[in-house]
């Protein structure tokens, strides 16, 4: 059934947005890993683009074709041998009224100053798939309606969804270089009891730049642990199984957000203060049908050993943008910084049944579920990209980009080109580098990443 709605919001999009319509087509891509195999991720083969433009109304959408190798699933489980995907990215409407304009349908939300990276960018999940690319590419649209009021230098916005939205989330059994610590069954992974999710923000833009406050409310886009439940058999004590329990926590972000334009270079800064909270008082349940992937017999069952780690966090998270733009180049440095400013949590002793073992900290295993997608990697960094435009016609773009682990060592470099081979066609040329610290062990995240250095090579064609 969501297949069909998929089809049928795809055929509907088409029908209505005849009008004006673009086409983007990656003909051809390499991608190849420093050991010369070919690269097994998800790769976007194809983006069509179809808006109707009225005087009060505008109906936008955008499909995506893409390559889904065998064995890369897109949520936690996936049943479909297809290796070609259809994807409904975003299908909205947007009425325009004298002073505001409403949206509604599956849209992908932007928020924050900073041009990548903004802790205050919730709205929207991410696709970590495409985590290294730039602007919307990385992000998933989501049900939901936003309403934004326009008076002289001031902008008010909202944003609502009934729907709680996750990111898109690489499970190892492809290339890609990053592994979360755990991926539990699906069975695990406990509901969130209310999926709504809204948010607020206010502009004062002024000559020389604008600063917005915000709000956002709503659910982790990342699963974390949040308890363990014992179950044993009535006719052994000897042997147990733990039940680990999985959910998303509710999170409250209050943002700050700046942009300052001066004649040689731009400022720009999102700072985001987070008050994240597990809402589960108690994990005690019943014992999922399947365990560890393991179907249990009915002999098996839940005994008083059960433990909430009650998780609640203050963090923060700023990510500094300079920006210096000239007639034929683009200079950015970033810093971003992420720092936990209270944690506190029930601890898990060691449980004393036969059978089991387990002393948990629940802190080597907490994530940020909302905020910026790079604290993935670091919790300090310095990002930079430098591109010029060379030629006649400007026809050839060279650039080059990097991020750089302030903490420890490890680091990624890219350098790559553009040609424009036509006013039509395109040729991408990247070779990417990581790098890793050898204090480290394999839990860090440059350590993870360093064989996924790589070449590639791409043909892009519009019309």
């Amino acid at each position: 059934m969501k297949k069909i709605f998929s089809y049928l919001c795809i055929l509907a999009s088409i029908i209505f947005c005849e009008e004006n319509f673009d086409y983007h087509l990656h003909l051809y891509s390499i991608n190849r890993l420093s050991d010369g195999n070919v690269i097994k991720i998800p790769f976007r083969l194809a983006d069509i683009d179809f808006n109707h433009k009225g005087n009060d109304l505008d109906v936008i959408s955008r499909i995506s074709f893409e390559y889904k190798p065998k064995y890369s699933d897109f949520y936690l489980e996936s049943n479909s041998p297809e290796e070609f995907y259809i994807d409904l990215r975003e299908l909205y409407a947007r009425w325009y009224f004298d002073n505001s304009d409403f949206s509604v349908g599956k849209q992908i939300h932007t928020w924050g100053s900073v041009d990548q990276n903004s802790p205050l960018d919730n709205a929207s999940p991410y696709d970590y798939y495409y985590i290294f690319s730039v602007g919307t590419e990385q992000k998933i649209g989501s049900f939901s309606g936003a309403y934004n009021y326009y008076s002289q230098n001031n902008t008010i916005g909202f944003v609502f969804s009934p729907i709680h939205h996750t990111n898109r989330l690489p499970l190892g059994n492809d290339d890609f270089p990053i592994e979360l610590p755990v991926t539990p069954n699906p069975n695990l992974i406990k509901n969130v009891d209310s999926e709504v999710e809204l948010g607020a923000y206010i502009k004062h833009s002024f000559d020389s730049g604008d600063i917005t406050l915000s709000y956002y409310k709503g659910n982790d886009r990342v699963y974390n642990l949040s308890g363990v439940n014992v179950f044993t058999n009535e006719q052994s004590t000897v042997f147990a199984n733990i039940d680990t329990v999985f959910t998303f926590r509710e999170t409250d972000v209050i943002g700050l957000g700046a942009t300052f334009i001066h004649d040689l270079i731009t400022i720009r800064f999102d700072y985001g203060m987070f008050h994240t909270k597990d809402p589960n008082s108690s994990v005690e349940r019943l014992r999922p049908d399947m365990l560890n992937g393991t179907a249990l017999d009915d002999l098996w069952y839940q005994v008083g050993a059960t433990h909430a780690f009650e998780e609640e966090v203050y963090y923060d998270q700023l990510m500094l943008q300079l920006d210096k733009v000239g007639d034929n180049s683009r200079m950015l440095l970033g810093l971003f910084d992420y720092n936990i400013k209270d944690y506190n949590a029930e601890y898990l002793a060691a449980v004393d049944i036969p059978g089991v073992e387990a002393d948990v900290n629940p802190k080597d295993y907490f994530y940020p579920g909302l905020g910026a997608p790079i604290a993935i990697l670091a919790e300090r960094a310095l990002m930079y990209q430098y591109q010029v435009n060379l030629g006649d016609n400007k026809n050839t773009e060279l650039m080059i980009k990097g991020v750089h682990d302030l903490n420890d060592s490890g680091f990624l470099t890219e350098i790559g080109s553009i040609f424009s081979l036509s006013d039509d066609l395109d040729l991408h040329i990247y070779l990417n580098n990581i790098e890793g610290d050898s204090r480290q062990d394999d839990e860090y995240r440059f350590n993870q990443m360093k064989d996924f250095s790589h070449f590639r090579l791409e043909l892009e064609y519009f019309f």
